[in-house]
């Protein structure tokens, strides 16, 4: 299944003998999928096929379905309740003609309940029902479609930044041990300098020990190795054959992303490396934001 966004839009029309319907179909962002079914009389059946159809292409997203008569070239029948209508004219003319009123009018007695109807030829049920699903599939197909064009280019943008944070791991990866180095160096410089102002030897079995205790939590080993992981998740994710629900998922791995991000930061106080990582998050911080977009 290709990559999706969420947001998209789709129209058709589709006629039935007589009657011209237009089907609209977009869909923007949201955490579930919600769908809102606007339709005529005319269809005041179809709401549940409608959300059905909505349901079997789309995993995420708010959709709304608008239905439209556009035309109506129905014959018209015109029903007159006559013996109503013959009934109320002689019981006005007779009240009119006991208290001396003028004579009453056709338009007075129309005027008393529904003696005039219209009747339009309706079209048949099952046939207005598969014309519609006809139309509003083809309305999903062009909004699917959006959405996966949309969704093309989301992973295309990705997928730039996941390089640009591989590029800085290397770095960290490089630069991690020899901050490190040089932090243990002048940790050393100190305890000399230390043991020469006291003119005493330090107990070199703790000194050592708290060295290699300070080298561990200084090692970002771990967290690289992490992060790289979490980054071959991403992009198998993106790829199109990748599971449904996309977006939820590349939400996860860009917030884990980022607590391995926060971690390196705190064990590599180095400027230039505190310097790429705050870049790395912020790059996260546009990944966020580019994975909420998609289904």
């Amino acid at each position: 299944m290709a990559l999706m966004s969420m947001t998209g839009f789709g129209a058709s029309t589709f006629a039935v003998g007589p009657l011209s319907f237009r089907i609209e179909a977009k869909s923007v962002n949201h955490k579930a999928l919600v769908c809102r079914v606007h339709l005529p009389p005319e269809l005041h059946f179809a709401e549940g096929p409608a959300n059905a159809l909505v349901r079997q292409r789309l995993l995420r997203g708010s959709v709304e379905v608008k239905v439209e008569l556009e035309q109506d070239l129905s014959a018209v029948e015109v029903v007159v309740n006559r013996p109503a209508l013959t009934a109320l004219m002689h019981e006005l003319q007779r009240v009119a003609t006991e208290i001396g009123a003028p004579s009453p009018s056709l338009e007075l007695a129309l005027r008393q309940g529904n003696l005039v109807t219209l009747k339009r030829q309706s079209p048949d049920l099952e046939t207005l029902e598969e014309a519609f699903t006809a139309g509003l599939t083809r309305a999903l197909d062009a909004l699917v479609q959006m959405r996966e064009i949309e969704g093309l280019a989301l992973a295309r943008d990705i997928e730039g930044r996941l390089a640009g944070l591989d590029a800085m791991l290397a770095e960290v990866e490089i630069e991690g041990p020899r901050v490190t180095a040089a932090l243990m160096e002048r940790l050393k410089t100190k305890v000399s300098k230390l043991e020469s102002e006291l003119g005493m030897t330090l107990d070199q079995g703790r000194i050592l020990s708290e060295l290699v205790v300070f080298s561990d939590k200084s090692d970002v080993t771990e967290e690289v190795v992490r992060a790289r992981a979490h980054l071959a998740q991403f992009r198998k994710t993106l790829m199109p054959e990748g599971e449904q629900e996309r977006g939820r998922r590349l939400d996860f791995l860009t917030q884990e992303l980022l607590r391995e991000f926060n971690t390196l930061g705190s064990k590599c106080r180095d400027a230039g490396v505190v310097s790429a990582i705050v870049d790395a998050k912020v790059e996260l911080e546009k990944i966020r934001e580019q994975s909420q977009n998609i289904a």
